[in-house]
């Protein structure tokens, strides 16, 4: 159990009250920010498009992580099991760090610093998803920034795609862009301002950078 529950587990019911849970989702939604977010928004999960577009862009043109993680495409869920899967929630937490200065979410210009943020982004989802699981969503279930590969062991290539074990298999996660959902339209749809960042622009021309997470709930 994580030390955010206190050592305490609440008892699984088939249903839990509205007031309740309203209670619980804004809990998770404050904690993500007490954890270190930037901000936070307790959504409808149907806010939340599964696009192939997005996915296919991990290949055209070719992401440095691609094929290199089993989270990463071609590998990783496939997209029609994640749409069902999601379908089947109706709220979720998102959150995001706002980078600051923007540069540092590019890999051009500082690796290192890019993976930080990225595994700034795991560790909130990993603990609002353990938080949750202790309050009684047992099928809470998080989606950070990045390759985890990227972003947790530094690995050139996912220990278990060459059949080892992996250095962090509960902080370990797909990125929610791998699973194919619409970030850029999510963040657009909640309200916050994102801007994309790209090989051929400069980061320091841009006016922010984000670090986006998100866990499902119930």
């Amino acid at each position: 159990m994580s030390k955010d529950q206190n050592g305490l587990s609440r008892l699984i019911t088939r249903e839990i009250p509205h007031n309740k849970l309203r209670q619980d989702l804004d809990c998770f939604r404050r904690k993500a920010v007490e954890f270190g977010a930037s901000m936070a928004e307790i959504i409808p999960a149907n806010w939340v498009q599964i696009d192939e577009r997005v996915r296919l862009k991990c290949a055209i043109p070719l992401c440095p992580h691609y094929q290199k993680n089993i989270y990463c495409p071609p590998h990783g869920p496939d997209l029609e099991n994640v749409a069902k899967a999601l379908s089947r929630y109706s709220w979720a937490i998102l959150f995001a760090l706002d980078v600051i200065p923007a540069e540092q979410f590019s890999d051009q210009s500082n690796k290192r610093q890019a993976a930080d943020w990225a595994r700034k982004a795991f560790e909130i989802v990993g603990r609002i998803e353990t938080l949750a699981l202790g309050s009684g969503y047992y099928l809470a279930m998080g989606f950070g920034q990045a390759s985890c590969k990227k972003a947790l062991c530094g690995q050139e290539r996912c220990l278990v795609l060459e059949g080892r074990n992996c250095p962090y298999p509960l902080k370990a996660r797909a990125s929610m862009e791998a699973v194919g959902m619409d970030v850029y339209g999510l963040v657009t749809k909640v309200g916050w301002d994102i801007y994309p960042i790209y090989r051929s622009v400069n980061p320091g021309e841009v006016p922010r950078a984000l670090s986006v997470g998100i866990v499902f709930i119930h």
